[in-house]
């Protein structure tokens, strides 16, 4: 197996590695955890004060539980990007942190919790060739999936979901690439699950959004995070009313 450049490994602790398809990138970021001693008793939810964007699970005793239970029960919300174009929909909107992916840049990038719990990212380009959902995923997936191997990712086989979103009444479609995977690193073992969702934007662009979610001890609670963002959140991802032509395809 090939191992990481010293270079990516420093970058893959700081959960930033360089130059790597984004759900590895992001999952890379998922490995990177260490938790902190429990304060409350076991089956206790955290006390609201002590939920913050750095540990929304809290003090309770599993904080990385509470933290996906949150995913789970907390209302939808939105952020935008840096360039104040996109409305990006995040559950527990409040205790995201943006972030950036080291020598990757994206239009948008959140992570929850600085144990990377989850993390989110958004990626606006041009494209040479077709610009419909389908094509601008094998294009994402063609592109970056094969970069994964050498940084210790491990995809597995993955689902292809097609579905709609609704914008002003009118039905665009949405497509899904839904997968589970692992991180292998000399500082950790991880899994993680993930979603990549490809929308209908502007003729000659490419909107794509990806999601992971740390699965490694709580699997069942971290799908069911992945499926409400495919079934409620990622349809929400839209372009702000303001915004009536294609905008440049900037990064950071």
């Amino acid at each position: 197996m090939p191992r990481p450049t010293p270079t990516a490994l420093s970058a893959i602790r700081r959960g930033t590695a360089p130059a790597i398809p984004l759900l590895a990138s992001l999952a890379a970021g998922l490995a990177c955890t260490s938790s902190s001693p429990p304060a409350r008793p076991p089956g206790l939810p955290p006390t609201p004060a002590s939920v913050t964007r750095e540990n929304p699970g809290g003090d309770a005793a599993d904080p990385e539980r509470a933290a996906l239970e949150r995913l789970l029960s907390e209302p939808w919300g939105q952020m935008s990007d840096h360039y104040k174009t996109l409305a990006v929909p995040l559950a527990d909107r409040k205790t995201w942190r943006r972030m950036r992916i080291w020598r990757h840049p994206t239009r948008a990038s959140y992570r929850y919790g600085k144990e990377y719990y989850a993390a989110l990212t958004v990626l606006y380009t041009t494209t040479s060739g077709p610009s419909d959902p389908d094509s601008c995923l094998d294009e994402f997936w063609a592109k970056n999936a094969p970069l994964a191997d050498g940084y210790g990712v491990r995809i597995g086989e993955a689902q292809i979901i097609r579905t709609t979103q609704e914008i002003d009444g009118e039905v665009r479609p949405l497509v899904f690439k839904v997968v589970d995977g692992s991180v292998e690193s000399v500082f950790a073992s991880d899994e993680y699950v993930g979603a990549i969702a490809a929308y209908e934007s502007w003729p000659g662009t490419c909107l794509v959004s990806a999601l992971a979610v740390k699965s490694s001890h709580h699997a069942d609670l971290a799908r069911r995070v992945r499926d409400r963002w495919i079934d409620e959140g990622a349809p929400r991802l839209r372009w702000l009313p303001r915004i009536a032509e294609a905008p440049k395809t900037d990064a950071r």
